[in-house]
């Protein structure tokens, strides 16, 4: 009995150890293929539908990741650990939310208005695809690790699916940001690999973490950086996608119509996990 317990653990991590590594691939690949449509998908007559449409249901699965699942764990987690006195997990959710509200609506924003202001001449000089860069880095980082840190498939499947949902359209807007500041196109492949590197390498890290750390400390870990992304996917889905979308009087049945599936996709899944 023991020995088929102990079986049963073994393949149990093997299955997430592989659930990992192919969910390192396949969100880099997502990554690389996102920025390169920009070009052909800019040019599609589409491009704007297929975009929006998109984008709403991301930010329906950001919504429930966040608030449904990646939040509930770290408060489990702090729980388990005993420190459940103090609202530890919405403090570092907040965190993770202002951390890429400053990044984006202060650094990112004061860059862009400041170049406006003076453009510049001749071959462009801008800042502004690489801080936009560096803005979808972190959140990338702060996923890739919660990701890398889940101890159990199905909780890990749920922040792939709000990480996969997003990367493409965050790459593709990247890839688009660095087409109109006319980026050398050296630098625009270095920008857009190291972009679809973060969350790939934000899940080794996170699989470092929980190998070499104590049961605790590793638990202590994956609640911190859950919390983290939870506030992060928050923003995007709040600030970003959601702000961005029903700013535009157009198609906003059929957009919100995509939010609430993207949403139910997460509230559903949350009855088995």
């Amino acid at each position: 009995m023991a020995d088929s317990v102990e079986l049963a653990k073994t393949e149990c991590k093997m299955n997430l150890l592989l659930f990992k590594y192919i969910a390192i691939t396949g969100i880099f690949l997502t990554g690389i293929i996102g920025g390169l449509s920009a070009r052909k998908v800019a040019e599609s007559a589409q491009s704007e539908l297929l975009f929006s449409v998109g984008n709403s249901f991301a930010g329906g699965v950001f919504l429930g990741a966040g608030l449904i699942h990646m939040l509930p764990d770290a408060q489990s987690a702090f729980s388990i650990i005993g420190n459940n006195r103090y609202p530890w997990s919405v403090l570092i959710c907040c965190l993770g939310f202002l951390l890429i509200l400053f990044l984006e609506k202060v650094l990112l924003n004061r860059e862009h208005a400041v170049e406006k202001q003076h453009p510049s001449s001749g071959e462009s000089m801008t800042l502004y695809p690489y801080i936009l860069m560096l803005v979808l880095s972190v959140h990338s980082l702060i996923t890739g690790i919660a990701l890398g840190t889940e101890k159990v498939v199905t909780q890990a499947l749920i922040i792939l699916l709000a990480v996969v949902a997003h990367k493409g359209t965050a790459a593709f807007a990247l890839g688009v940001s660095l087409l109109r500041n006319r980026i050398p196109m050296k630098h625009a492949v270095l920008m857009l690999v190291s972009f679809s590197l973060m969350t790939s390498i934000g899940i080794a890290l996170g699989m470092g973490l929980i190998k070499f750390l104590s049961a605790n400390t590793a638990l202590l870990f994956e609640g911190l950086f859950d919390a983290l992304a939870a506030g992060t996917f928050l923003y995007i889905a709040l600030l970003d996608i959601l702000n961005d979308e029903f700013s535009q009087n157009q198609r906003l049945y059929l957009k919100f119509c995509m939010v609430a599936l993207g949403f139910s996709v997460m509230a559903i899944v949350a009855i088995w996990t």
